[in-house]
């Protein structure tokens, strides 16, 4: 019995002697102040890719915000639908705050990819912070019924705005429909 934990304890001081060496990490931020202060990234970028098919992975969910967004929130807005009176209002209000809520973890998901490829985490995670922020402001007044749609529209042009970025870093992204179970039907 004691050969196994000893064998877990010898790991673990291997992987802190590994430690030292991401030590280093912080010089990583000394070289590339400006895309943090800029991007406003509480944390360094990698100098490689530290997880697999993190761009594809990026593309995915970033289209997804993009399209659950234009489905459930902007198109519904165009044709009246939040409108005082309008046919369903309330359902389609209740389906444009949960497609909010999905969008918005959509783009959590997209920062975690951008955090692991050095590219995307330089140009992209200022913007993503900031359309994740107007997406869960838009989420909690869709909620309460009561979103403006001068609101709606600037986190579309947000939206539109993080793509032209995307597309610079070399990750440009399309509008993609997200499953009808994702929210609610």
């Amino acid at each position: 019995m004691l050969l196994p934990l000893a064998g877990c304890g010898g790991g673990t001081k291997s992987r802190q002697e590994a430690q030292p060496p991401a030590a280093a990490a912080p010089n990583t931020t000394t070289t590339a102040p400006g895309a943090n202060e800029q991007n406003a990234a509480p944390a360094a970028c990698p100098t490689k890719s530290t997880r697999k098919f993190a761009k594809t992975r990026f593309i995915t969910n970033a289209g997804l915000a993009a399209g659950t967004f234009k489905r459930y929130i902007y198109t519904p807005l165009r044709s009246g639908a939040f409108s005082a009176g309008a046919p369903k209002r309330k359902r389609s209000i209740a389906k444009a705050a949960l497609a909010a809520v999905f969008a918005f973890d959509q783009l959590r998901r997209a920062k975690t990819n951008a955090q692991s490829d050095p590219t995307l985490c330089k140009v992209l995670i200022g913007p993503i912070d900031k359309l994740s922020a107007s997406m869960h402001d838009l989420a909690g007044k869709l909620k309460g019924g009561n979103a403006d749609p001068t609101e709606i529209g600037s986190v579309g042009d947000g939206i539109e705005g993080f793509r032209r970025d995307a597309g610079s870093a070399g990750a440009g992204f399309q509008d993609k429909t997200p499953p009808a179970s994702a929210v609610g039907g």
